[in-house]
């Protein structure tokens, strides 16, 4: 299926109608140049056997979209007993959500806008999500909404997904996470015989996240050695900013503090050996969180969890019919 398009003054975007994927966007910035911040799989146009086995949201990956709820459908195996689950009903099978994976109907289709709907299972506690993308006049920025109509009562993490495009030699991209008090590493491995980050460590720094061999730096980016690391960010204040120095351009992404209390960093750094991947993949995923890391609801949702015990909200409550709606803004500018 052709994805849709959205035009207006300073730029355009294409939107996958699975996943409602956001991506390319090409944006028009002040100085005359036009840019593509947002990361895309290069696997997007293959085929064969490998390619038609891959999970829907992966077939095409594009920049950004929404995930609920977000993480695993399951307790990931092999976790510190801190970080125990309790049993999820109405949350699906699918690693961040359904909607993730499934084509969603573009029912609004104006100057400058876009409109998409998809409706959950009939067993699911969510009815279904809408999502607005608009671009917003005389600005290289899109503003974008979120609306989440539960079926029944619910308790769910969720999370918005961008992947910003990084350039080809290290640290010459640089992550600025306005706010931010603190970190935990992943309490796993994310990557067997790859990742290199100490699991289940706290930071207070990006400039000092620890590994097995000492600290490293995880605000200058692309990485010099080949991994695949998640961290979670805490006290961010709405708005995270990746500067491209070698490109002399800055993307970022603002949210709202309250909504989501946490970021996601996901740094993929050519870690992923196996197809699609195939050690050529280097993004960074930028994801405002309300959840513990992607977890999934069974983890999320326990109070119990690491995360949320600090104080910190890793699950959305909704109430049976309830509507809940969050806009935020993806955008750029040169530096």
């Amino acid at each position: 299926m052709a994805p849709f398009e959205l035009v207006w003054d300073r730029g355009i975007a294409q939107v996958e109608a699975v996943g409602a994927m956001l991506g390319p966007v090409r944006f028009h910035l002040s100085d005359g140049r036009t840019i593509s911040p947002l990361a895309v799989g290069p696997w997007g146009e293959d085929g064969g056997p490998d390619h038609d086995a891959l999970p829907p949201i992966l077939k095409r990956l594009r920049g950004e979209w929404p995930c609920v709820p977000f993480g695993a459908p399951d307790c990931p195996p092999d976790l510190p007993e801190r970080w125990r689950g309790v049993p999820s009903k109405g949350t699906g099978t699918d690693f961040h959500g359904y909607g993730s994976h499934n084509a969603w109907e573009c029912v609004e289709d104006g100057p400058g806008r876009l409109v998409l709907e998809i409706t959950y299972p009939e067993d699911h506690a969510i009815a279904g999500l809408r999502r607005e993308i608009r671009g917003v006049a005389g600005k290289a920025e899109l503003e974008i909404s979120l609306t989440i109509t539960a079926r029944t009562a619910t308790c769910l993490p969720i999370a918005l997904h961008p992947v910003f495009a990084l350039p080809r030699r290290p640290g010459e991209a640089e992550i600025v996470a306005e706010g931010m008090t603190g970190g935990h590493t992943f309490p796993g491995v994310v990557e067997p015989g790859v990742s290199r980050l100490a699991p289940d460590l706290t930071f207070e720094s990006l400039e000092a996240v620890p590994t097995h061999q000492g600290p490293i730096a995880l605000s200058r980016l692309p990485l010099p050695v080949d991994t695949e690391e998640l961290v979670q960010l805490f006290g961010v204040a709405g708005r995270v900013t990746l500067c491209n120095h070698a490109e002399a351009y800055e993307a970022w992404i603002a949210f709202d503090q309250t909504v989501f209390p946490s970021v996601l960093l996901w740094v993929s750094n050519r870690g992923r050996r196996a197809y699609p991947w195939n050690g050529r993949f280097t993004a960074v995923g930028i994801e405002p969180l309300r959840g513990a890391f992607d977890l999934g609801p069974e983890i999320s949702s326990n109070p119990a969890n690491p995360i949320a015990r600090s104080g910190i909200p890793t699950a959305l409550e909704l109430t049976e019919g309830e509507v809940f709606t969050t806009s935020y803004q993806i955008g750029a500018g040169r530096i």
